[in-house]
């Protein structure tokens, strides 16, 4: 009978404590308010712990590939989905003082379609090889032509310096509509339990955005840059550390880090 008391007693220690671990204490809190306060402290305890183990350029490599496969598992993108055939097409040309623009679309998935413009130097020597930028967009739905419409400034101004540079409809919010902030305003949380975000769908598409660059003969493939504003800033940080092939990334009002 002493031996079932001890146990009680250390089960019933052992369940405050981990109440105390899950927000129990605050039994008079919303539920909500209690979630979003354990969530808080696991978060603090990941920052707390995270990149402990590196000390050295020697520990990170050694170590690179393990953080890579748990960022890629954080996008849902882990396996990386084979590379389909880009099936790039080109829908129009529009030239103009100085550069071109070729409206195309490919597919990063079968039938996942990104639609882009691409802007490049109206005069390209024969056999050069440009560096190349690619730019994506931010939040900005602007109907039916797509977001990529509201940075049409940038793509001039790149052709017009002597870069290439592929302009992405944000996922969502280009010619294809849909849903994006699907757990911002439409708490479709579900989302997640899924292993869905659309943060590495437009990882992954900018990942085959590059696949398209570096395919055509007047793109130098080792001077590939990204970049992109508020959203388009957020989508350069997760682009250029997935992809080892960008040289250059500049994220402008993304985030505060990755």
């Amino acid at each position: 009978m002493r031996f079932w008391h001890i146990t009680i007693v250390a089960l019933i220690v052992a369940s405050v404590a981990a109440g105390q671990e899950y927000g129990q204490p605050d039994r008079d809190m919303p539920g909500d308010e209690m979630i979003q306060k354990y969530l808080a402290r696991q978060t603090q305890k990941i920052h707390d712990r995270f990149m402990k183990d590196v000390e050295s350029a020697e520990d990170w490599e050694k170590l690179r590939p393990r953080y890579k496969d748990e960022y890629f598992h954080m996008l849902g993108l882990w396996p990386m989905p084979a590379k389909t055939p880009l099936k790039a097409t080109v829908t129009g040309m529009l030239k103009r003082d100085g550069y071109v623009v070729d409206m195309l679309h490919y597919q990063s998935r079968p039938r996942l379609y990104v639609t882009a413009n691409l802007y490049r130097p109206a005069k390209v020597k024969e056999g050069e090889h440009l560096p190349a930028v690619l730019y994506v967009c931010g939040h900005s739905p602007r109907g039916r032509n797509g977001n990529k419409t509201a940075y049409q400034s940038h793509g001039i101004w790149f052709a017009r310096h002597g870069y290439i540079s592929l302009v992405l409809d944000t996922l969502q919010m280009g010619e294809i509509a849909a849903i994006h902030h699907g757990t911002y305003r439409e708490g479709r949380w579900w989302w997640h339990s899924r292993g869905y975000t659309s943060a590495g769908v437009e990882c992954l598409n900018g990942i085959r955005g590059i696949d398209y660059l570096i395919s055509r003969p007047d793109v130098d493939p080792e001077r590939i840059a990204v970049t992109g504003i508020s959203g388009g800033g957020a989508a350069t940080f997760w682009i250029a550390a997935a992809d080892e092939r960008v040289a250059v990334a500049v994220p402008v009002s993304g985030m505060a880090d990755l």
